[in-house]
């Protein structure tokens, strides 16, 4: 291989090293590229995590309030039909005839209109007419008593069932206040919910491109790399080719040097001039060239 060529292995080394050189600053750039990229995925991964675990808090909420609206529901089911019951049993009650004779009268009233009759059909002197109207009197008298006191009964029990429908009347209000302001918040839960699920829908995207985009700079980063690794492995190879040659050429330097220093001393010995060390230590170094210098007689001998 000529001098020419051996300059143009080294000119390709020297391209080849200046290829190393920009394809490693490429891929720490890539690799910075990717690193940002990432950061910035995983921060969004982070705060979707975050907002995941706010969003929990929600559910747990929304199904303890479920549980609890179930709650209380069953119990005014309960309390509505106590409520139900009572009333049909009051309005049963209060659907029993009473006679028309008996309206506007009290109990008190009368039975002191009968102590009156009573005394005066006791104490008095009377016609047998006015007698019979009398007695006639009491016994509509005794007859309506016994529909007042009827009604008056109906009107105590009346009473005892508007005494339980009270209090059962006010726990199915309070209830019902209870479930309506209980669902208000579930509902306004449901709406933070939503909101919290579209904002991961619109941070999924801004974290997937990302994620993107790490993905390709960690690629062209691996292709940079991969390159380098054939271009080093080209540079070995033509720095070794280059190294052997030079080897060689030093070699062939170093012979061509003794050569001429052997020749030299053989002719300064056939004229009987004086070696230096370096011209003996090359001559002696040729056996066979030392031999035929030391049997050659000198130009001084011949004369």
């Amino acid at each position: 291989m000529t001098e020419e060529n051996i300059s143009a292995v080294e000119e390709e080394i020297f391209q080849i090293r200046s290829k190393l050189s920009e394809l490693r600053r490429r891929q720490a750039e890539f690799e910075d590229m990717a690193r940002a990229e990432m950061e910035k995925r995983d921060k969004i991964h982070e705060r979707i995590k975050e907002i995941k675990e706010k969003n929990s808090e929600y559910l747990n909420r929304m199904q303890e309030l479920r549980n609890n609206i179930a709650e209380m529901r069953a119990r005014l089911d309960e309390v509505v039909k106590k409520i139900n019951e009572l009333r049909t049993l009051k309005e049963n009650l209060l659907s029993q005839h009473v006679g028309d004779n008996m309206k506007g009268y009290s109990g008190y009233d009368v039975m002191r209109r009968i102590r009156e009759l009573e005394e005066r059909i006791e104490t008095s002197i009377l016609r047998p007419e006015e007698e019979r109207k009398l007695y006639e009197e009491l016994r509509s008298l005794m007859k309506i008593l016994s529909e007042v006191q009827k009604r008056e009964d109906i009107a105590e029990k009346v009473k005892e069932y508007n005494s339980q429908l009270s209090p059962l009347v006010e726990e199915a209000r309070r209830l019902r206040e209870q479930i309506r302001l209980k669902r208000e918040e579930l509902n306004s839960m449901k709406e933070t919910v939503q909101a919290v699920k579209d904002a991961i829908q619109e941070l999924k995207p801004e974290a997937d491109k990302h994620h993107q985009a790490y993905l390709d700079y960690k690629n062209k980063a691996a292709m940079a790399d991969a390159e380098s690794i054939l271009l080093t492995s080209r540079l070995v190879e033509l720095q070794e080719f280059v190294k052997k040659r030079r080897e060689v050429e030093l070699k062939t330097r170093e012979y061509m040097l003794k050569e001429k220093v052997k020749s030299r001393a053989i002719e300064k010995l056939s004229h009987g001039e004086k070696l230096t060390f370096d011209e003996m230590k090359v001559l002696m170094e040729d056996e066979d060239a030392w031999a035929a210098a030391v049997r050659k007689p000198s130009a001084n001998e011949k004369s």
